[in-house]
């Protein structure tokens, strides 16, 4: 369990509070390239709990700035994007990517006035088909992380959200427990279009994995293992990278692999962006449109989106919710899925919304198959506190090459070290990509 303060220091994120200070440091993916063209119509955005709009200009750069004109307060989000700025319907005033005052109409010709008024802006950087904002304090931001997926050409990754009503490291930790796949996610008979048959019966067969974890230079490295029959072990090594990045393990030949960040929108409300992708091959047609229709830990199956709106991130919000039951089918339960959810996603989503937004970790009982989110939580708050203490940032956001890693999953013999023998398998090499059990 926690205490109450460390709960309440790890879970808001605020202007001012020790985790929202730490997070405005690293670097956040918000918004998915195509979702602002040039000229286009504005995107609301809520990045930990501040309200922003983004926006990309006539020469197609983008722009993140406060959603309340400097004026009078009225919402930029109806601004008329043109010209090299977004002006606001009220009286005009036009704001530059930087939230520079370009053009104030409303003011005589002669006034310098525009020059003396400047919205909240953040600097953005563009790469990999999303795009980044740095709210932090430093006026030379620093590199983005080094992931591989960075660094992949366009068709060999796909790549989606999905907003969840709930707080953000609830949402997370479902990501870094692999003693709940033996449960939430669980078939009761075999499933005819999982892609992991084997490891299937493995999770079914021993449900209480063993853990282990490292403390990395980039966040906290979980080992789970199960007992896989004929003296063997089933490892799973899944990655935490600071500050809400997270990788699991891959299933089958050449496969291919992911990674999700748990972006906070505000104390209670968290998005997760999220991608598929290939190390060395394009997608063929019929992967792409596999991958787009199926629901994932950050897909929203097409059937299963609530509709469009103006909120922030109101193309990625889902209709199953805690109100509707996620769609629960009590037959399905008894005969089909062990959760009797049939939404990949709202298997977890089900039992994290129904925490409450922000649980009270001081009513926890946690067990040994909880070491990996024990980990991840001192990591975190350890974070948090030392930057609020020393206002030094932690190391791994000056060097983004400790983000070069992969998660992995392997069968290994008793003796054999995980952390040995998976070291090579970890590291980020374009031409190789080792096969993982399925």
């Amino acid at each position: 369990m926690l205490s109450a303060t460390d709960n309440e220091l790890m879970t808001h994120v605020g202007a001012g509070t020790p985790m929202g200070n730490l997070m405005r440091e690293y670097w956040i993916p918000f918004l998915l390239s195509w979702e602002i063209e040039a000229d286009g119509s504005p995107e609301r955005v809520r990045l930990l709990g501040e309200d922003l709009v983004a926006f990309r200009d006539s020469s197609g750069k983008p722009g993140l700035i406060a959603e309340n004109c400097p004026h009078r307060g009225a919402s930029l989000y109806f601004g008329r994007n043109e010209n090299g700025g977004l002006a606001c319907i009220y009286h005009g005033w036009k704001f530059d990517v930087s939230g520079r005052c370009v053009e104030m109409p409303s003011e005589p010709p002669t006034s310098n006035f525009h020059e003396k008024v400047a919205g909240l802006s953040y600097p953005l950087v563009e790469k990999g088909g999303v795009i980044w904002a740095y709210m932090g304090r430093e006026s030379v931001p620093p590199p983005l992380p080094g992931l591989e997926w960075l660094d992949v050409p366009e068709d060999q990754v796909i790549a989606s959200k999905r907003v969840q009503y709930s707080n953000w490291v609830q949402a997370m930790e479902g990501d870094l427990d692999q003693s709940h796949l033996s449960f939430t996610h669980r078939w009761l008979k075999p499933n005819p279009n999982s892609i992991r048959t084997g490891v299937d019966v493995i999770r079914e067969k021993d449900s209480h994995p063993h853990f282990e974890v490292l403390d990395t230079d980039y966040g906290v490295l979980v080992g789970c293992s199960r007992e896989a029959g004929d003296g063997q072990k089933y490892w799973r090594l899944s990655q935490h990278m600071m500050p809400f990045h997270t990788i699991t393990p891959p299933y089958g030949d050449n496969p291919t692999r992911n990674w999700r960040a748990w972006v906070p929108i505000d104390d209670h409300n968290v998005f997760v962006i999220g991608l598929t992708f290939h190390p060395n091959r394009a997608f063929t047609d019929k992967e792409r449109t596999r991958l787009e229709s199926s629901a994932n830990v950050w897909t929203i199956s097409p059937e299963n989106r609530a509709p469009v709106t103006s909120a922030p991130f109101g193309r990625w919000r889902p209709a199953l919710t805690v109100e509707n039951d996620f769609h629960q089918d009590r037959e399905l339960q008894k005969t089909g899925i062990y959760s009797g959810i049939a939404e990949f996603w709202a298997q977890d989503a089900a039992p994290q919304l129904t925490m409450g937004t922000i649980y009270n970790r001081t009513r926890e009982h946690l067990g040994t198959s909880d070491g990996g989110i024990i980990a991840v939580r001192r990591r975190l708050l350890g974070a948090a506190k030392k930057f609020a203490s020393d206002g030094v940032t932690p190391p791994e956001i000056s060097h983004p090459e400790v983000y070069q890693i992969r998660a992995d999953a392997l069968f290994l013999q008793p003796d054999e070290s995980w952390v040995a023998r998976t070291a090579d398998r970890r590291k980020v090499n374009v031409a190789v990509n080792p096969d993982s059990p399925q």
